[in-house]
């Protein structure tokens, strides 16, 4: 009997109710399945007056399998049907070098009619001339969009009409799920492997999905399918010596191939922007042009405010142009992009020393030395800063982090020596310029400042002696000369302490200058302290 009015079916509770105009509302709970149903069909079970007709037991099927997906209970396709279905979009992709020789083989799905293509970046990534194979035709394609980051990739192949893939989404994956992979390895013919997903790590967008169908080498960038034949991932790499180490991206970028190829053009030309404006101020800065330098690194700074690049090139332009408080300034913004840059803390220390701001280049040095405690270069400056301020102390443990970190550095054991002196500490200041002379042996330096120590020490014989080898070594040395001549004025040896004024007094009109202000005063070596 044929059926005179529609059907309708709605969802209601958990259960399924059908009503046509011949018959009474029947329900029956969601949980039947579709064989189930048509049994109950075929079998007379739905009757109305004389009996269902033909067509009505078609309409309540389909009636049924909407409600049964609006319900989530589509029952899952058999692998056979995934791969009758799906395979229809996998296709091979090969590529050429320049000469037209093939390079490699490699898998692709195909997204729509016009003939995108979706497959790995690294499958393309050296190729010249792409080729796309489907049903034994060549059809020659072109990149589209590319993600290097992710590894993902479209290609065009106009004239390629096949059937475009349906797309799931990995949110809805649960380990455990079965999966389905398919490929050309080699481009020998397609293959087709069950698994399961083992593992799902959270990716942007969706989860990079690991899993256990077997893939061989050609099955990157082919399709990882789930139990409606619909997408859910770009089948990447493996790991040959793993047992079912198999790992695809997520179906979901793929969507976002589009706007993240935009994304990155864009971003590809702020960096191409940026490396013009870093182009030609270095070569300004190589022809020693500093205001251009300072006009064009200004321009760059106010396009490019967080390049730390920039600020660094428009704080040096302004220190060789002389101009220190606009160098601080430049350094300053340096820093507060990047503080974990202690180069950068080094530079606008020095700027500090350059315009007598020692607190300030105090700070700035140890923010450098916080950064890299095990900088010797880093802790010796500090400690020259501290000797300047008469931070004796602080000197003292400044310099010995230097030789921590390098027991053979001479000039951190001059200022150990001296900062053990101002400290009142005679043995350990004479110690440490023994040690110095014992590593060089050459250094007159190291002589002259022993020969001070010697003579605080009142050891007066060594404190001779200890400038005499001083001038063994360099016969100008200015400290030796002027110490010595003190020494023999002050012993009542005119004769002997003229000879060293003598000598002196063509070579350092400073020293010569202050002379006889102090015959029991001594100098150290202007390497060691300030005069």
């Amino acid at each position: 009997m044929a059926c005179a009015n529609p059907i309708s079916g709605r969802h209601d509770y958990g259960v399924i109710k059908l009503t046509t105009p011949h018959m009474k509302d029947i329900v029956y709970p969601t949980g039947f399945s579709n064989s189930y149903l048509s049994a109950l069909i075929i079998q007379g079970s739905f009757r109305g007056r004389g009996g269902l007709g033909r067509s009505c037991a078609s309409s309540l099927l389909m009636l049924l399998a909407v409600a049964l997906i609006s319900s989530g209970q589509l029952e899952a396709k058999t692998p056979v049907e995934v791969f009758r279905q799906a395979s229809q979009s996998i296709v091979v992709i090969k590529t050429f070098d320049d000469k037209g020789k093939m390079l490699s083989s490699g898998s692709g799905v195909v997204l729509d009619k016009a003939g995108t293509v979706v497959t790995n970046y690294h499958v393309i990534e050296k190729a010249v001339k792409l080729v796309v194979v489907s049903d034994k035709k060549d059809y020659p394609a072109t990149p589209r969009y590319v993600d290097r980051i992710r590894d993902v990739c479209s290609i065009s192949a106009p004239g390629l009409n096949v059937l475009p893939v349906s797309l799931a989404n990995t949110s809805k994956l649960d380990i455990g799920s079965t999966v389905y992979a398919i490929g050309f390895p080699m481009a020998v013919g397609l293959t087709f492997s069950n698994g399961i997903v083992s593992s799902l790590k959270e990716a942007p967008g969706g989860n990079y999905i690991q899993f256990t169908a077997p893939i061989s080498p050609g099955s990157s960038g082919g399709g990882l399918f789930d139990e409606q034949a619909q997408l859910i991932g770009i089948p990447t790499y493996f790991v040959s010596q793993g047992q079912l180490l198999n790992f695809a991206l997520p179906v979901e970028w793929v969507v976002d191939l589009p706007h993240r190829h935009k994304t990155q053009i864009a971003a590809a030309q702020v960096v191409n922007k940026d490396q013009e404006f870093q182009k030609h101020t270095l070569s300004l800065k190589e022809n020693e042009d500093w205001l251009s330098q300072i006009h064009l690194a200004e321009k760059w700074t106010k396009e490019f405010p967080t390049s730390i690049r920039a600020w660094e090139l428009l704080g040096s332009a302004y220190a060789n142009n002389g101009e220190f408080g606009k160098a601080i300034e430049a350094y300053r913004q340096v820093v507060g992009l990047n503080p974990d840059l202690a180069q950068y803390w080094l530079e606008l220390g020095l700027l500090y020393g350059r315009t007598a701001q020692s607190d300030n280049q105090i700070e700035c040095y140890r923010s450098a030395v916080r950064i890299n405690p095990e900088y010797a270069g880093t802790w010796y400056r500090l400690a020259v800063v501290y000797r300047d301020a008469a931070q004796f102390g602080n000197a003292l443990q400044a310099s010995l982090e230097v030789t921590r970190i390098n027991p053979a550095n001479v000039p951190a054991l001059m200022i150990v020596g001296y900062s053990y002196g101002k400290l009142g500490q005679q043995a350990k200041q004479i110690e440490a310029y023994l040690q110095a002379i014992h590593i060089d042996e050459y250094s007159s330096d190291a002589y002259v400042c022993l020969g001070v120590a010697y003579g605080e020490a009142r050891r007066e014989e060594d404190e001779v002696k200890s400038y005499q080898q001083a001038l063994a070594v360099t016969p100008d040395d200015h400290a030796a000369l002027f110490n010595l001549g003190h020494y023999y004025l002050g012993h009542g040896n005119k004769e002997k302490g003229m000879e060293y004024y003598s000598r002196l007094k063509t070579l350092n009109s400073k020293l010569v200058s202050i002379f006889f202000d102090d015959l029991k005063s001594r100098v150290y070596p202007e390497t060691v302290a300030r005069r």
